[in-house]
């Protein structure tokens, strides 16, 4: 009677390279929670404490191994956000979709970074402000292990509604607010920064338009 019907694929099968990238993402957070106190407490604190994040900052400088490992949150970050844009791209469900999309998105993720770090090292020359800058790299590193975290709730969240391949491009959508909203609360973070540091507010908007609010908008064009 139902001969020839394809399958229906189920919300785990849908999302299996998300969900896996998104325990590879469980893990490194434990090691930064374990390891790392120092980078975890600021990141913690970014979200809804920034005046002793500046505070923290002020009195010691970061440690390799937990700049590292946020990092690393950083393109696993990265590599989610290509393996969903690999997803809504797709005619058809495949079995091993999103890790060449997650590939792409680490590569993006490293260009990000590395541009982001040359504007700014130019800009610190430029203002002679080498602590404001420094100040919007560690807001930056922060806020992006708060999006990996946002994303994991969100795509645990996702599956437990038991979608189907027809919903890829709902989920993109959804994914795509809740992009829009972490940049919201970054670009606050961006703002009170160069304010408590009194940076010069043509450099500060110029901080903001070129690496913030610029890359991101480039991006939302080329994918949204």
């Amino acid at each position: 009677m139902f001969e020839g019907q394809p399958l229906p694929v189920s919300a785990i099968e849908v999302l299996a390279t998300p969900l896996f990238l998104a325990m590879i993402g469980l893990v490194t957070t434990a090691l930064l929670r374990l390891r790392f106190q120092r980078e975890w407490t600021l990141t913690v604190w970014t979200a809804y404490q920034i005046k002793r994040v500046w505070q923290r900052l002020a009195d010691e400088s970061a440690r390799t191994g937990g700049t590292i490992t946020s990092h690393a949150l950083g393109l696993i970050c990265w590599a989610l956000l290509g393996s969903f844009w690999e997803f809504q791209t797709l005619s058809e469900p495949s079995p091993h979709w999103g890790w060449t999309g997650a590939g792409w998105g680490i590569l993006l993720g490293c260009c990000t970074l590395l541009t982001r770090h040359i504007g700014g090292w130019i800009g610190a020359w430029v203002t002679l402000e080498e602590e404001a800058v420094q100040r919007g790299f560690e807001v930056d590193r922060h806020m992006r292990n708060w999006l990996l975290w946002l994303l994991i709730a969100w795509l645990v969240w996702e599956a437990g509604q038991n979608i189907g391949f027809n919903e890829r491009e709902v989920i993109w959508s959804h994914l795509l607010w809740l992009w829009f909203f972490w940049l919201a609360i970054k670009w606050i973070r961006q703002i009170q920064s160069i304010a408590q540091k009194r940076l010069h507010f043509s450099w500060g908007i110029a901080y903001i338009c070129t690496l913030e609010i610029g890359p991101s908008y480039l991006l939302y064009c080329e994918l949204g």
